[in-house]
């Protein structure tokens, strides 16, 4: 079902940055149309039953019907008849007549399915559609109480009036920290050789050979060759070195706060009174004698 969406911007530059963003995301230019306060209004799309919303309105399409040529105001107030009728109109409705007649432009967008509703929504939101809500309270402060069709258009001038801005600055202090270098440590890795001795026991086999005078008959087995060999065994010293691990040196940093005590001198003076003794004349009471 046919959808009417409404924003409502402060100028012209802004209503025509909206349709260009509806444009790109694929509305057609067809189904968006401006309504401004002066004789310029575009063409108008299908209207139908409202939603009111924040920042626009939205409309269940009914049967559309044609426009008269009177004045822009008025051409808008039939847009409007056209989408509620003569008995059901909002009071937001007059909310959004006023701001075109106090010089905002009216965009309008016909959707065709309740899936792109929310999307133009956002686009109009955040092309820089006004929240009626907030433009209204801000009218009401210096005496807005309703739409009065009978009320004529502002002037340029009453528009740049209304709409004068006063920046608000606001100036902050910011302390930072600066780091400067108190020195460090290098370290360095090198390799050293220190003599060494270590003690081991060597062993030897040696053959021994001994003659020794014997006198007994010969025998048979004493009449054959025969040989025997010894092997003589030593034992050498076999150096290997095996490189362990058995330190590290670890560098970083850590960072540590503390609390510094100024002490100092501070000078000043005192004032000490001192009374003077002053001399008696002779045969005069002291004073001090008689209580005074």
């Amino acid at each position: 079902m046919n959808q009417t969406i409404i924003g409502v911007f402060d100028t012209l530059a802004q209503a025509e940055n909206a349709a260009s963003r509806l444009e790109a995301e694929g509305v057609p230019r067809a189904d968006i149309n401006l309504h401004r306060s002066d004789d310029s209004d575009g063409s108008y799309g299908a209207a139908g039953e409202p939603t009111l919303g924040d920042n626009a309105v939205t409309r269940r399409a009914s049967a559309s019907s044609g426009q008269t040529h009177e004045g822009a105001m008025a051409r808008i107030e039939h847009f409007f008849k056209r989408l509620f009728g003569d008995d059901d109109r909002p009071e937001e409705v007059g909310h959004y007549q006023e701001a075109v007649r106090r010089g905002g432009v009216l965009l309008s967008v016909d959707v065709a399915d309740d899936t792109s509703v929310e999307r133009v929504r956002a686009t109009l939101s955040s092309a820089g559609a006004i929240d009626i809500d907030s433009r209204v309270a801000q009218w009401k402060t210096s005496g807005y109480t309703g739409y009065d069709s009978s009320a004529p258009a502002y002037t340029a001038g009453q528009i740049q009036a209304e709409r004068k801005a006063f920046p608000v600055v606001e100036e902050t202090l910011e302390v930072g920290k600066r780091e400067v270098s108190t020195g460090g440590v290098r370290v360095y890795s090198r390799v050293t050789e220190t003599p060494v001795s270590e003690s081991v026991n060597l062993r030897e086999e040696n053959a021994t050979v001994e003659r020794r005078a014997v006198d007994r008959p010969a025998t048979a087995a004493d009449l054959t060759e025969s040989s025997v060999e010894i092997r003589e065994t030593a034992q050498q010293a076999v150096v290997a070195k095996t490189a362990r691990v058995v330190e590290e040196v670890v560098v970083g940093k850590e960072a540590t706060t503390h609390e510094e005590t100024i002490n100092d001198t501070v000078r000043g003076t005192q004032v000490e009174v001192e009374r003077v003794e002053g001399t008696q004349a002779p045969g005069k009471p002291n004073p001090a004698e008689k209580g005074i």
